[in-house]
């Protein structure tokens, strides 16, 4: 997965960058693309999390890729691609806050 979402953050910010393709649509896309790939070969299952659901799998994915999109591109794209990146990762971390509470 790690793998993928590297190779997948390196093509939205391409896509963003070079393309101007708008990083939620890039983002989106790689996710499904992930998604087809996890759940056609290898049956919804990741390593550490068992079988997930093919909506989970694609949530999961997109934060991964935003998270490394932060880390790389992130300089180099537009404000409202910015605003995405930091809202997606905001409710990440709102998310993981919820659930360290319970």
């Amino acid at each position: 997965m790690n793998d993928m979402a590297l190779a997948a953050a390196v093509n939205v910010c391409e896509l963003a960058v070079e393309q101007k393709v708008p990083v939620q649509n890039a983002v989106i896309s790689n996710a499904k693309a992930i998604t087809y790939v996890v759940t056609a070969a290898h049956g919804g299952q990741i390593a550490g999390a068992g079988k997930l659901e093919a909506s989970q799998i694609v949530n999961g994915t997109i934060v991964q890729i935003v998270g490394r999109v932060k880390q790389g591109c992130y300089p180099k794209i537009t404000a409202d691609d910015k605003k995405f990146v930091d809202e997606v990762i905001a409710q990440f971390t709102a998310q993981a806050k919820q659930q360290q509470k319970k």
